[in-house]
């Protein structure tokens, strides 16, 4: 898809530049960006890719990190075509409160899955003492998910034969910090993973098998004088 909106864009003159950005680097001096653009590139964890001429420009920011900081004279979409499809191992991690899914993913197909319920009383309305009961109960039924899906993620990364490359974290972002203070394998976890926060429903295998296409999703930006909605993103 981004191939097919590159080819729509204006062929730059000869002053046209594509910069790739490793995450943390900033754009090179000399090339004014709206103050909008700067804020996504200094907040991607992935780095980007700015396709840059005086006529128009684009930004995008990649689902996976820029490995290597380029500079091109014209605009040359081959490293970040290789970026994005390049085959990867991507784990990932579904969870909203009674209910999770996991599974990794190569080349953007499941290829292994875990699916699991653990029920998880809804929120208490009244007051008082048995308010406070209530939530100690909940408490210790969230507690018991976040365990097991502690669990069970472990689970996926040993039976997983290859290794790994990424690892996401998706669904409702309060509970996922409630599993971050209690799965301590999380911290073997930390070099491949991404923090970006997949949006998704309730998990299921049917919501896990789609969102592949939320893993490999970019953001672009597109600005400049002869650029209909600037900035506009996508």
């Amino acid at each position: 898809m981004l191939q097919r909106m590159a080819s729509r864009w204006h062929n730059p003159d000869a002053g046209g530049r594509t910069y790739y950005l490793s995450p943390g680097q900033a754009p090179p001096s000399g090339v004014e960006l709206p103050e909008d653009i700067l804020t996504a590139v200094s907040g991607s964890e992935t780095g980007a890719v700015l396709f840059w001429s005086l006529a128009e420009s684009h930004l995008v920011l990649p689902p996976f990190p820029v490995e290597a900081a380029a500079t091109f004279s014209g605009w040359n979409i081959g490293p970040l075509h290789s970026l994005l499809y390049r085959p990867r191992s991507v784990l990932v991690l579904l969870l909203r409160m009674g209910r999770y899914s996991m599974g990794v993913f190569q080349g953007g197909r499941l290829v292994q899955s875990k699916t699991g319920t653990r029920f998880v009383k809804g929120r208490h309305r009244k007051g008082g003492s048995s308010s406070a009961r209530f939530a100690r109960h909940r408490e210790g039924q969230a507690r018991a998910l976040f365990d097991k899906a502690c669990e069970r993620l472990e689970e996926q990364v040993e039976s997983f034969p290859e290794r790994l490359d990424h690892f996401f974290l998706g669904g409702d972002r309060l509970t996922l910090v409630g599993f971050e203070k209690r799965c301590p394998y999380l911290e073997r976890l930390s070099g491949i993973r991404l923090y970006r926060i997949l949006k998704v429903g309730e998990p299921s295998l049917k919501v896990l098998q789609a969102v592949a296409r939320e893993i490999y999703k970019s953001q672009l930006y597109s600005f400049g004088p002869e650029v209909v909605g600037f900035p506009a993103r996508r």
